[in-house]
């Protein structure tokens, strides 16, 4: 060590300031390597021979969407990067309804209920460490079919909610929906007094949006503009509903229960020949899986007659999530002269019904093991300009490839009959 001996002889010679003999005695170790970590620290420098930062040993990203529907499935992955990245395990932080893939750096699952949720990942690579984070923001599925109210009795049906608007990775930033609901008499009639539609737009555990009513009012039929409407979920399962109308500032809180029965195979077979339950003497429909249409076999005059494009939901997903397969959205909906206004029983429900280019929602409310016991109402909407803006008719399947159904005897529907409205 041939710096360590001219220090030895330099301290002799010359030191008669001690700071001064000590600062140089420091710099001449450091010359040796003595106290900087020999060939050691090589392993952690740079390429310009500075010291690597703890981004460069190890890193991790996490990506993927974040906001998903509550019966959608949940798809990230991360990506771990730096020196020490071959040597790295990482832990997962999260929701247990997901599942950590860490050979392929996936975090997946089926489903979240609504809310908010924080996903982490730590990558641990022997002293180095790193993390990242996102939060999940999980809409809840409102689609459906519910029940409720007190004096009156209460339906509401909510349409799947769709993506609306997407960002520039094609992930979701809104979505929305449809919902109608209504409300009847419980004396013998059953006559539907109120009927309502609204838009609204989905976020966690919340829908808000307008709409409009129709009701009769002194004999009157009077059209509301709804307004504040807000749809709120809770974990239990039912629905709450409020809302006011502009016109009069009168307020509505309403609790819904979710129905029973209302969950069907979305492969139910629906195909067939449907008779109005609501009036004789309205059309036909003859219905497939994708379309209805009007038939004025066997009538003086055509009334009500009805086509319209089923646009039904993924089926395979809806199967997988054990979703609601009772609700189909129906668009190019036209009805062609149908005015049941001056029927006291119809003037709400159906009132004057007429109109293309129309809007909605298909029901169905019964099905069995028997094919032959189906039965739907049809929710249609018209735009704001129409003094009538809303309607909901009913109808039940009296013919099933050409044979009668169960239904049909009451309706005085006979085989000859199914046979002619098949073809």
């Amino acid at each position: 060590m041939r710096f360590y001996r001219m220090g030895r002889w330099f301290l002799r010679g010359h030191c008669r300031q001690q700071h001064f003999c000590f600062a140089v005695l420091l710099a001449l170790l450091a010359g040796c390597g003595i106290g900087s970590g020999g060939d050691e620290a090589g392993s952690g420098a740079g390429a310009d021979g500075g010291a690597l930062s703890p981004a460069d040993e190890l890193s991790i990203e996490l990506t993927g969407q974040t906001k998903y529907r509550a019966d959608e499935g949940v798809s990230l992955s991360y990506s771990v990067t730096g020196t020490s990245a071959d040597s790295a395990s990482v832990t997962y932080d999260g929701p247990v309804e997901l599942t950590h893939d860490g050979t392929a750096k996936t975090i997946s699952g089926t489903a979240l209920l609504a809310g908010t949720y924080v996903v982490k990942v730590t990558a641990t690579s022997g002293s180095a460490s790193a993390e990242d984070e996102i939060s999940l923001f999980i809409d809840a599925n409102f689609g459906g079919r519910y029940g409720g109210g007190a004096e009156s009795e209460y339906s509401l049906t909510i349409g799947r909610s769709q993506v609306t608007e997407i960002d520039e990775n094609n992930f979701v930033l809104t979505r929305a929906g449809t919902l109608f609901w209504y409300s009847q008499a419980t004396d013998d009639t059953a006559f539907i007094n109120l009927l309502c539609v609204a838009d609204v737009e989905v976020n966690g555990v919340e829908a808000t949006g307008s709409g409009q009513c129709k009701e009769r009012v002194d004999d009157q039929l009077q059209v509301r503009t709804v307004v504040g409407l807000l749809v709120t979920y809770q974990q239990t399962g039912p629905l709450g509903l409020t809302y006011s109308y502009e016109e009069t500032g009168d307020t509505f809180d309403i609790d819904f229960a979710v129905a029973g029965e209302a969950y069907v195979s979305p492969d139910l077979d629906i195909t067939g020949i449907y008779r109005s339950s609501l009036l004789e003497n309205l059309d036909y429909l003859n219905v497939s899986q994708d379309e209805m249409v009007g038939d004025s076999y066997n009538l003086e005059t055509p009334r009500c007659g009805i086509s319209a494009t089923l646009a039904r939901y993924d089926t395979d997903f809806i199967t997988a999530t054990e979703g609601d397969g009772s609700i189909i959205p129906a668009e190019s909906i036209s009805v062609d002269n149908c005015d049941l206004s001056d029927q006291a029983g119809y003037a709400v429900s159906v009132g004057e019904a007429t109109g293309s280019g129309q809007s909605g929602l298909m029901l169905i409310l019964q099905s069995g093991i028997s094919d032959s016991v189906v039965r739907f109402d049809l929710y249609t909407r018209r735009g704001s300009e129409y003094s009538d803006p809303l309607s909901k008719l009913r109808y039940v399947r009296v013919c099933y490839e050409s044979v009668p159904t169960s239904q049909a005897a009451q309706y005085d529907i006979t085989e000859a009959d199914c046979e002619a409205l098949t073809l």
